[in-house]
């Protein structure tokens, strides 16, 4: 790759030279048409953005076959003059049409004649080449490149009168040989998004996604309400979203094109405290940095983002963000404004956004329109925003709260909640930046008294009890206590707990401490001394339980401080770990030197406490033997022992010491917890599972608040959420199985915020509704919606109905079979209206969501509903998905592995984006969206338009009448298997498996019938409706496309949305399998030529006879046997009489084995029996395996075909596809024919046929 470049560096003055220097750039792709420069060509070159001090221009030139075919050169140049708008020119002789003045930031220059560059007012570079013959060639335009170089001299220009840079060299392909099927095009693309403007367009003039109810009832399937999760509007919508809504949008579309009434509405999410953080981190930064900020710590900041002037957007293809999705939802990590900087925003607009209420109004009808570009089909009158921006809304979740309240369904109480200090309240799922599902995990935080006197360190405590605060899941297990663990390096502290107590621990936990009411300040520790792990080396300790006495604190190297207290107490005889460390303190006199540790302090016995079966009463120490663990360090052995003790510890373990000998472990442990916390030796304490970071960029807690809670969980309730679950479809029974284990341990949820946007509690006004407690139940708000809104998601502007006249009563009425509301004002036709939508669209038909969201928002999607809603309106139908990776990697903005749903659009066309969604995965796991399945979908789908444009074109040209031939049936009967195939993938939701059957295969089958049909050419009735068919079947998948074959090419009336299901016969299998073996026999056959033409080398050094002919016109002579005979015929009558067809299943092995061994003993072949076995044995395997995937007839002596009939019909075929002179089709077993293979009858004997495989042999034709 040459290059030449103008670079530009330096502090900003007056004056600056720009010098022309040769750099390397690799760039892997050419633009080959339309607008545009190449998304690579563009990431290879530096950008050209005013507040860089770094001003560059670059020329490329790939050396490459695809250059050297090409006549012409085109230059792209991006240009922006700061601060005034001026008009670049530029003129070509070989191209007099493109002459045009331009006053936007792309000027193209055109290869081999330049007359000049206009860059500014102020500067020219002349660039005077010499014509170039054709064909173009790379020497020429190196020469042109070197002629640039040669102009590199100083330019001296102002900084604010230019910034430019070279994009790339682009190749016009209508001026290229060869190369449109090399590179991409993006006229290809261009044309998908030309023909995606023009079916949105008709779809919006044509109300074709507006969805009425009816006044009767409807049947079963004839209605489909389908929703999705309403987004986060805290910024765009990006492909991750787009892959769930992809569900969704599919399953209506084809529940749509089966006839059905079709509702999918979309709202937008904008409750909790995210945008009002980030609101707030806004004022914060422009307070102390100024507006535009000025950010002194480039450290918080990592990577700038480029900063742009009014005048210039964003390129579409880029997302200038480079922070990961942690960082940039925790404003800890990198500044808000950066955040902001990254979606495209100027510092004017981003001034505005210090108001939460201006991330409403913004983002919102972003989305709206990419979503009408991606081709959403939704009925948008009823969207909508959430909180008390939008009144209507905010009276439908004040009636909920209400009516869950009056149910005695939500409760005012003190529980343990994950909790923000820096918020100042509880931090629920969608509120965190990290540790979504995280739950408060409890402990039981053991007291061990340190035994006076205390050392000087601890001299400032005199006069107070001082406790080591130790948590431990295990309290049974304190009777075995021989010591205490500290960190030696670990940092510590002496808090106070009250008047009178002093805890040791690390300062995370006191903060935990502190935020449940176990502090002397609340949610305020007081410190009284800094201490280290050494201070605490050797302390005497008194602990409850403990057998012995006095026990001391000594050195762990392995304690974690980031979970628990940091102090730990040490059972030997049940934890590895302990177990490990004392042996390590006994054996290593060194290691006892190191820390100060007195011999007499570390004890020797090991205090048994319970006996688990299979390990004893030391079960510790067992497993440490058994594994060979060498130390403390050997972490992965050890994590293994504890795998292997604790559970059986407390499933099958029995006390050996205390009051409770005898009983086992399960029954006690809750017991001892119990009689420690009444005692006063206990308390107890919570912290998060894991680490958790809310959104405002501070860790969590477990706080003990005093909120309000829906009580999920509750015994009756929970039951009712049960039975509503066994009666839906889930789709996948790993999705089922994430419900019934929410459901085993969800309970009482926090309803209420005291900080964020959203619906005040109605009973309790200085709380706000959380944000996954409003957000269960709006899918029935969505069916009265728009006649709130009608287009309006905000105030609702054209309603007839004040959000005043819905109270209550009305609501109940229209939800809960309430009684009809005489004391509203609201027109009784307009209520009946609404009464009537919600009673045709209800039950929800499908919810499509990730799988994360199983744990909290959908478990209370069913929740509400039981509570709410009369059974027969209990949803039906969940389907969940996994995550979406990019190119088989993570989305990260760090790495730029990330596509907002705009930019894939921008890139790849809403068609093939689409497409490739569908193609991404189906399953609960993680799915794929690959570049180069949308690369390949633009290709692959305006390539279908043309060859459909063709053949449309040429009508008159396609075979007329029935279709007769063997092809055409065979192609008829592939499209009746498509239709089926597909249509049972769609009501599935397998969307993936859709694309195969209703894309793929059916375009094999075509591009099969195309070859098979030759010179007789296809069938005009049968293209037509392939057409027809193919155009249906994509449909859900890729619409606007449809939209466009089905009203442009095939002039079809009506939508394509609506046509209806294509009509299909009962597929003929048996006619799929003569195809199948059609195809076989041709490629098995190729081989046998290809063996024939060129000589079996192998058997040739080894002596074998091999037959060979010359590659001149060859006849083809093809030998069948329909039946299966010999031993063969033995091992199927045995399968057969084995099999049973209902379970699919065979009798062992060894009894089928035995039995032909009998029949070869009748035949008087038993003494053959073990080298029959070993020809039997695969032959056996093999038919088992078909049997069990196809039913008995693979057992048949026959096929369910005639091969004769099926080869004779199809020679015209077997001579193209081998380039034969003659083919002729011959029963093997037929002496007669066998004879007229002369010389190479030898052949069949070395090769014989059978059915499903005939053999082939090639000779001279005459």
């Amino acid at each position: 790759m040459t290059s030449l470049a103008a670079t530009y560096d330096g502090k900003p003055t007056e004056q600056k030279k720009i010098q022309l220097k040769r750099r390397a750039v690799t760039t892997t792709n050419l633009n080959s048409g339309g607008d545009g420069i190449s998304d690579d060509a563009r990431r290879g070159l530096p950008c050209s953005e005013t507040h860089r001090r770094n001003l560059s221009a670059g020329v490329e030139l790939e050396e490459s076959n695809r250059v050297r075919h090409c006549q012409r050169l085109e230059i792209k140049i991006s240009a922006v003059a700061v601060g005034s708008t001026h008009t670049h020119h530029f003129t070509t002789s070989t191209n007099p049409r493109k002459k045009e003045e331009r006053t936007t930031r792309e000027v193209g220059v055109i290869f081999p004649k330049i007359t000049s560059i206009w860059l500014s007012p102020s500067f020219s570079v002349s660039l005077n080449t010499k014509p170039v013959s054709s064909p173009f060639n790379t020497g020429d335009a190196t020469e042109t490149l070197q002629h640039l170089h040669s102009h590199r001299g100083s330019l001296s220009i102002k900084k604010s009168q230019i910034a430019f840079a070279v994009d790339s060299i682009y190749n016009p392909p209508k001026h290229c040989h060869g190369m449109a099927s090399e590179a991409k095009s993006f006229v290809r693309r261009d044309r998908l998004l030309e023909l995606e403007a023009e079916a949105r367009s008709l779809w919006e003039e044509e109300g074709v996604f507006v969805a009425e109810s009816r006044k009767d009832p409807p049947k079963a399937g004839e209605k489909f309400f389908s929703t999705f999760p309403f987004p986060y509007m805290n910024g765009y919508l990006h492909i991750g979203h787009a892959f769930s809504l992809s569900k969704v949008d599919f399953a209506s579309a084809y529940h749509r094109l089966r006839g059905a009434n079709v509702l999918l509405p979309f709202g937008f999410h904008c409750t909790g405290m995210p945008i009002k953080a980030s609101a707030d981190k806004l004022s914060r930064e422009m307070q102390q940095f100024g507006n535009p900020p000025v950010f002194t710590d480039t450290k918080q900041a990592p990577e700038a983002v480029e900063e742009e002037s009014d005048t210039t957007p964003a390129l579409p293809d880029q997302f200038r963000g480079k922070k990961s999705k942690v960082a940039a939802k925790s404003g800890g990590q990198v500044y808000q404004w950066e955040i902001m900087r990254s979606f495209g925003l100027t510092d004017t607009e981003i001034a505005r956004f210090q108001d939460p209420y201006e991330w409403l109004y913004y983002f919102p009808p972003l989305a709206v329109e990419d979503l009408k570009a991606y081709g959403l089909g939704c009925d948008w009158r009823r969207s909508f925003v959430t909180t008390d921006v939008n009144p209507f809304f905010d009276a439908f979740v004040r009636w909920q709260m209400r009516k869950l309240k009056s149910m005695g369904k939500i409760v005012k109480d003190r529980r343990y909640t994950i909790f923000s200090p820096l918020d100042g309240q509880p931090c629920a799922d969608h509120d965190r930046a990290t540790g979504e599902g995280v739950q408060p995990q409890e402990y039981t935080l053991i007291k061990m008294e340190v035994v006076k006197p205390f050392p000087l360190k601890l001299g400032p405590l005199e006069g107070k009890r001082v406790f080591l605060a130790a948590a431990t899941l295990r309290p049974e297990t304190m009777y075995g206590q021989t010591n205490a663990w500290v960190l030696p390096d670990g940092k510590y502290g002496a808090y106070e707990i009250s008047e009178t107590d002093v805890f040791v621990l690390t300062e995370r936990a006191a903060l935990n401490l502190a935020y449940q009411n176990l502090s002397k300040i609340p949610q305020n520790p007081s410190c009284l001394v800094e201490l280290t792990g050494y201070d605490l080396i050797g302390l005497p300790l008194r602990s409850p339980l403990a057998v012995n006495e006095i026990i001391y604190a000594l050195p762990m190297l392995t304690i974690l401080t980031n979970k628990g207290t940091g102090i730990v107490t040490s059972v030997p005889s049940d934890a590895p770990d302990d177990y490990m460390a004392l042996h390590d303190l006994n054996a290593k006199p060194a290691l006892r030197a190191k820390y100060g540790v007195k011999d007499e302090w570390v004890p020797s016995a090991i205090v048994p406490i319970i006996n688990i079966p299979e390990f004893g009463d030391k079960a510790a120490e067992k497993v440490c033997l058994d594994l060979k663990i060498k130390s403390q360090n050997d972490k992965e052995k050890l994590a293994e022992a504890k795998r292997l003790t604790y559970l059986k510890g407390f499933t099958e373990g029995t006390m050996l010491i205390g009051e409770f000998v005898g009983r086992k472990v399960q029954e006690i442990k809750p017991i001892i917890k119990t009689k420690l916390i009444d005692s006063g030796e206990a308390i107890l304490y919570s912290e998060p599972e894991k680490p958790v970071m809310s959104r405002s960029g501070d860790e969590c807690v477990v706080a003990l608040t005093d909120q309000w809670y829906i009580t999920y969980g509750e015994s009756e309730w929970r039951k009712m959420a049960e039975e509503c679950l066994s009666n839906m479809n889930l789709y996948s029974e790993e999705t089922r199985h994430g419900f019934e284990h929410t459901l085993s341990w969800l309970n009482q949820w926090a309803c209420s915020r005291s900080f964020g946007l959203g619906t005040r509690i109605p009973w309790d006004e200085q709380f706000l509704v959380e944000s996954l407690s409003d957000s269960s139940l709006y899918m029935a708000y969505y069916t009265v919606s728009h006649i709130f809104h009608d287009g309006d998601m905000y105030k609702g502007s054209k309603s007839l109905i004040s959000p005043q006249q819905m109270n209550d009563e009305v609501w109940e009425y229209l939800f809960c079979d309430g009684q009809y509301p005489k004391s509203s004002d609201i027109p009784s036709d307009v209520l009946s209206k609404m009464k009537q939508e919600f009673d045709y669209w209800y039950p929800l038909d499908l919810r499509v969501s990730g799988k994360d969201l199983i744990q909290n928002h959908l478990t209370f999607f069913i929740y509400n509903h039981t509570a709410l809603m009369a059974t027969r309106n209990w949803p039906r139908g969940i389907r969940c998905n996994g995550h979406i990776m990019l190119n088989s990697e993570k989305m990260s903005k760090s790495t730029g592995n990330f596509r907002t749903l705009r930019q894939a659009i921008e890139e790849f066309s809403a068609t093939a984006t689409r497409f490739s969604l569908a193609d991404a995965g189906d399953g609960v796991d993680d799915a794929n969206f690959v570049f180069e399945t949308a690369n390949a979908a633009i290709l692959r789908l305006t390539k279908e338009l043309t060859w459909m444009e063709e053949v449309l074109a040429a009508e008159s040209s396609l075979r007329t009448g029935p279709a007769s031939t063997y092809a055409d049936r065979v192609f008829e009967n592939d499209m009746n298997i498509a239709i089926r195939l597909t249509e049972k993938a769609y009501k599935d939701c397998l969307f993936r498996e859709a694309l195969k059957n209703g894309f793929y295969d059916l375009q094999a089958a075509r591009d099969e019938y195309r070859l098979s049909c030759g010179t007789g050419g296809m069938n005009h009735d049968l293209i037509l409706t392939f057409m027809d068919v193919q155009t249906r079947l994509i449909e859900p998948i890729c619409p606007q496309f449809a939209e466009y074959i089905w009203r442009k090419l095939l002039k079809k009336e009506g939508s394509v949305v609506n046509a209806g299901w294509p009509a299909s016969n009962e597929p003929d299998l048996v006619l799929k399998g003569a195809n199948k073996y059609l195809q076989d026999s041709i490629v098995l056959m190729r081989k046998l030529l290809q063996r024939q033409l060129l000589g079996s080398k192998k058997a040739a050094k080894k002596g074998a006879q091999v037959t060979a002919v010359a590659e001149e016109k060859l006849k083809g002579l093809v030998y069948v046997n329909e039946q299966f005979d010999g031993w063969r015929a033995h091992c199927l009558g045995i399968l057969q009489s084995n099999f049973n067809q209902q379970t699919r299943c065979f009798t062992p092995d060894a009894e089928i084995l035995a039995e032909l061994k009998e029949i070869l003993h009748k035949d008087g072949q038993a003494e053959n029996f073990k080298q029959i076995q070993k020809l039997c044995m695969p032959f056996l395997k093999f038919k088992k395996d078909e049997a069990i995937a196809m039913g008995s007839e693979a057992l048949n002596l026959k096929l369910p075909f005639g091969e004769m009939e099926v080869l004779k019909s199809n020679m015209d075929l077997i001579k193209r596809q081998l380039g034969l002179e003659e083919v002729e089709i011959f029963s093997a077993t037929d002496p007669d024919d066998v004879a007229k293979a002369g010389s190479h009858a030898s052949l069949l004997k070395q090769n014989p046929p059978s059915p499903g495989s005939p053999t082939a042999i090639f000779v001279t034709s005459k």
